[in-house]
Parts: structure tokens; C-alpha cells; sequence
């Protein structure tokens, strides 16, 4: 006789294993969607570092001091005056930039070569 609870050691059929994962993702995301995310008091000033700190424990809050504050500040202002800088020399530099691809246009088609299959004579 079979004791009551059925075969002890039958293995799971795919139904089972789909059962118990199913329930098992359901549980996850369940309590993924429950979870305290901690507050950002710098939102714009997010690094590589607070991003890898959020995904370790997502609970924490993030803060940044003022001496990181300050240095992210100025990092971006920095930039910020590269991109303007930029901006201003690449107007006057198209001129001279059109004039010698438009020499190389015209040189193209008089001694172009292109792929060519080379043919062994013996």
C-alpha cells in the first residue's frame, strides 16, 4: 500500500515545473513592485557609482556631498563651454572643407581604380 500523500520520490511532470515557476516569477515581481525605492536629492548629478549603488540596494537613499556636488558642477559647465566652443569653429571650417572634396570628387572619376580580378597566366 502507497502511503497517502501519493509516490515519494515520482518526478515533477512539465505541468508541475511550470506551476512552481510560474509561481515563483508571480512571487518575484510581486515584491519588486512593493519595495521602498530610497529618495535622489540630486537628480540631475547621477554618476556611474550612484547607479551601481541603486541596483546593489535599491532602499538607500542617495546623497551627494557638497565637495562631489560642486566637482560634478563644474565638470558639466566645463563641457557645456567645449560644446559651445565647438560650435562656433566648425561654421567657419566647412568652406574650406567643401572646396577640397569637391577637387577629390573631380579626380575620382578621371583615375578611378576600383576591385579588379586579378588572372593568373601560366
Amino acid at each position: 500500500m502507497s502511503p497517502p500523500g501519493g509516490k515519494i520520490n515520482r518526478p515533477k511532470t512539465e505541468l508541475g515545473k511550470k506551476l512552481f515557476k510560474r509561481r515563483r516569477v508571480l512571487g518575484r515581481d510581486k515584491r519588486k513592485k512593493r519595495q521602498i525605492v530610497g529618495a535622489v536629492v540630486d537628480q540631475g548629478l547621477i554618476t556611474v557609482h550612484h547607479l551601481k549603488k541603486r541596483k546593489s540596494s535599491p532602499r538607500a537613499n542617495i546623497t551627494l556631498s557638497g565637495k562631489k556636488k560642486r566637482k560634478l558642477l563644474k565638470q558639466l559647465q566645463h563641457l557645456q563651454q567645449e560644446k559651445a566652443g565647438m560650435d562656433i569653429e566648425p561654421a567657419a571650417a566647412p568652406l574650406k572643407k567643401q572646396d577640397s572634396s569637391s577637387e577629390k570628387k573631380m579626380k575620382k572619376p578621371a583615375g578611378s581604380q576600383e576591385d579588379v580580378d586579378m588572372v593568373d597566366i601560366e
